[in-house]
């Protein structure tokens, strides 16, 4: 069973809830189906945080002087793996990301490090004059 849900936000942080809440929910819904067990809890945290982070990195990195650009969230669930991919139309930016210094114990920079250690594969691309962040975990 294959199934793709699709959701378009307001680039804006006060969304960030809603898409956490709906990465958490798809991921429940995915673990009750593939009757994970003890594993559902961990599982959706992890997507949930994800989502969360690379939401947030597409609403703080945007353009404020283009003003409040969509960003679309869209799930594709499979037999077991979950994917989502999170686009947004802002400028373009470097996967290359270095990761934080943490004897400096910097505010900020942490979001591409956590996504990957929480996520099985992430893809980060340009498409089509938008960034796309491809995350996938499975069971």
């Amino acid at each position: 069973m294959n199934s793709v849900i699709t959701l378009t936000l307001p680039g804006d942080i006060r969304f960030t809830r809603l898409a956490s809440q709906t990465a958490s929910n798809t991921a429940s819904l995915f673990t009750d189906t593939c009757n994970a067990g003890a594993g559902n809890w961990e599982f959706s945290h992890a997507f949930e945080l994800a989502v969360s982070e690379a939401f947030t990195n597409a609403v703080n990195y945007g353009d404020r002087m283009q003003g409040t650009r969509d960003i679309t969230i869209t799930f594709t669930i499979e037999q077991r793996k979950l994917t989502v991919a999170i686009r947004d139309a802002n400028a373009p930016f470097s996967a290359e990301t270095p990761e934080p210094d943490i004897e400096t114990y910097p505010e900020r920079g942490y979001g591409l490090m956590l996504i990957r250690t929480l996520m099985d594969t992430v893809t980060i691309c340009r498409e089509n004059g938008e960034n796309v962040i491809t995350m996938t975990k499975q069971l």
